[in-house]
């Protein structure tokens, strides 16, 4: 057998016998956080939680998801593993080991996913103690939209010049937000239950609950005109 013939057939038996890639591979995920951290405090252990979902709808199982935090001033960073404790849900343990501006970002499928910055405070600090009431509660809870705008993983599939999301551009999936605003009404019913109000909607429902929805729709329509 010519020698270009025996090398042809080696290669076809060795990708024969590569391993068995799984089916979803090359596809893209959302991750969602349950919820936004409350008081995280240097030292102290913090518990995240998060679902995966393959094109934003069918969460993944069996994955192996990385959480990595950095500190924006000393550049200190840390790594922590992250378990699968039921079908396509994870979650880990962090300990921030000193106060200030947190980057950390969760690798789990495809490319890494930014997560809003965490200011972490300092040791000794009561995380039960009441914080000052904003100047701005309306400002304050278009902010804290914001934040779960990125947290919830809607940044992935809708880009809203509102958030910094530059590590992982949003994949326009869904349409841009920058400029649109919506009935109150209308949104927090599209927001608890997409597929209550278009059953063919590819939006899926990401267990919100009332509060985060009232966010949402506040950072949504912060730049809407007031009605008459």
């Amino acid at each position: 057998m010519p020698r270009k013939h025996i090398l042809l057939t080696l290669l076809v038996i060795a990708l024969l016998n590569l391993p068995t890639m799984p089916a979803f591979a090359g596809g893209w995920a959302v991750a969602t956080l349950d919820a936004w951290p409350g008081a995280v405090v240097a030292g102290e252990p913090v518990e995240i939680g998060f679902a995966i979902r393959q094109h934003g709808v069918t969460t993944l199982e069996a994955l192996a998801p990385v959480i990595t935090a950095t500190h924006r001033e000393t550049e200190a960073s840390f790594a922590v593993d992250a378990v699968e404790d039921a079908p396509g849900h994870y979650s880990a343990t962090l300990i921030f080991p000193e106060a200030g501006e947190w980057d950390w970002m969760l690798t789990a499928f495809g490319p890494d996913q930014p997560l809003p910055t965490l200011t972490v405070l300092p040791e000794d600090t009561d995380p039960e103690a009441t914080p000052e009431a904003p100047d701005d509660p309306d400002a304050a809870l278009a902010e804290l939209g914001a934040t779960l705008f990125v947290a919830k993983g809607c940044a992935v599939c809708h880009e809203h010049n509102g958030v910094e999301f530059e590590l992982f551009a949003s994949n326009n999936r869904g349409p841009e937000l920058s400029d649109y605003s919506g009935d109150p009404d209308f949104l927090a019913q599209w927001l608890a239950d997409p597929a209550s109000v278009d059953p063919s909607t590819a939006m899926p429902d990401l267990d919100l609950d009332e509060g985060e929805i009232e966010a949402l729709i506040a950072f949504l329509n912060a730049d809407a005109e007031p009605a008459e």
